[in-house]
């Protein structure tokens, strides 16, 4: 029997017709898109690790020191002009690293945005933050009480209550910086040496290398499947059944490779001990940047 070409493919086909409607997106594609776009995230972030920067010719002891001396600096301080000059200090530090500044502090800027200004916004507020009113946002026929709360009858923007939305703001912002900056210039298995030199517990390196990887291992499993899914299966239904499926096969499947993970490293002799290679040794870079994290983390603590 002689096979026959499709009719389709012996014609010309016509092409599309621009019709300028938008196309429907559902939110399983959408989930995809944002774990390819997590993906491409952390392979930049490996890329940036490998540039010729200030930060990455830094043994990572030295930068999980930084990390948690100028945390610790955010945390402490309560005013907003000492979180405004650490964040004029770190800013040489990105630029000196090459990180892309300017992509760098967009990701800055929308999780302060976010996490920090949306969140602080009704701390202006007096029904939140009592104070000196600054301006006046609405005017009440009389005060209201409901449990332990008091709304009085004309509810200000306090000036306690911008300072205390703007230090959050600035908090978070600065705390994101100095994470992204060392998170952007050390490969995560660096990092966890570091954390060993520095006495964490090996349990807890242990459980957070095989969440990192399991992470990965999941979502690349996630973005397979689903691209299988919609070269095999069409219509509202058959997705249903399928995000059903999918979610039992996830789980059986990861309660598997727990167990298989487990008889492979008990197999090859694990005993609880977190074994890793050893640091580069401590280098003279090392020092002259750790001197002077130590001068400006002394500095902005006296200020």
């Amino acid at each position: 029997m002689k096979n026959k070409i499709p009719s389709f493919l012996l014609h010309p086909q016509p092409h599309p017709k621009a019709g300028g409607g938008s196309v429907k997106v559902s939110f399983i594609d959408k989930g995809v898109g944002h774990i390819s776009a997590f993906y491409e995230t952390v392979f930049l972030q490996w890329e940036l690790s490998q540039r010729d920067g200030l930060f990455q010719r830094l043994n990572a002891r030295t930068k999980v020191l930084f990390l948690v001396l100028y945390l610790f600096i955010v945390s402490v301080k309560k005013d907003v002009p000492t979180e405004v000059l650490t964040a004029v200090f770190i800013l040489p530090f990105v630029v000196m690293s090459r990180v892309g500044i300017l992509a760098f502090y967009r990701r800055v800027i929308t999780a302060g945005f976010f996490f920090g200004f949306i969140a602080g916004v009704p701390a202006v507020l007096n029904v939140i933050t009592p104070g000196e009113p600054v301006y006046t946002i609405l005017e009440l026929r009389r005060q209201y009480d409901f449990w332990i709360y008091h709304v009085p009858q004309t509810i200000t923007v306090t000036r306690e209550g911008t300072l205390a939305a703007l230090m959050l703001t600035a908090r978070v912002a600065n705390s994101v910086s100095i994470t992204l900056l060392v998170v952007c210039t050390t490969p995560f298995s660096e990092v966890v040496k570091a954390l060993k030199v520095f006495r964490v517990p090996e349990y807890f390196l242990m459980i957070l290398t095989l969440s990192q990887k399991y992470a990965f291992i999941f979502l690349k499993m996630l973005r397979d499947m689903h691209t299988a899914k919609k070269a095999r299966l069409t219509g509202a239904a058959d997705a249903a059944h399928w995000i059903a499926g999918r979610a039992a096969y996830i789980f059986k499947k990861t309660q598997l490779r727990c167990e298989d993970v487990y008889k492979a490293m008990a197999g090859r002799g694990f005993t609880g001990e977190v074994k890793l290679a050893k640091l580069e040794k401590t280098k003279t870079v090392d020092i002259i940047a750790g001197a002077m994290f130590l001068t400006l983390w002394m500095l902005l603590l006296i200020l």
